[in-house]
């Protein structure tokens, strides 16, 4: 027997949207650490904590500005 699947639009668009919207939470979490961060304690480590801090953003300058 072959058991049936009982999935519809509005189920698949609901699990699509708390994916999407965790997916931000965690990008947006991510980025806010970017400027202010990364922290240091008392005996000057850096503090990590989840996620984790981004690398350095790169800035293209166009050729002749003054960097």
């Amino acid at each position: 027997m072959n058991p049936a699947i009982n999935v519809d639009v509005a189920q698949i668009a609901i699990w699509l949207f708390w994916l999407f919207f965790a997916l931000l939470v965690f990008y947006l979490r991510r980025e806010d650490k970017r400027e202010g961060y990364p922290l240091r304690n008392e005996r000057g480590d850096r503090l990590k904590g989840f996620p984790e801090t981004p690398g350095n953003k790169p800035f293209m300058h166009r050729p002749g500005d003054s960097a």
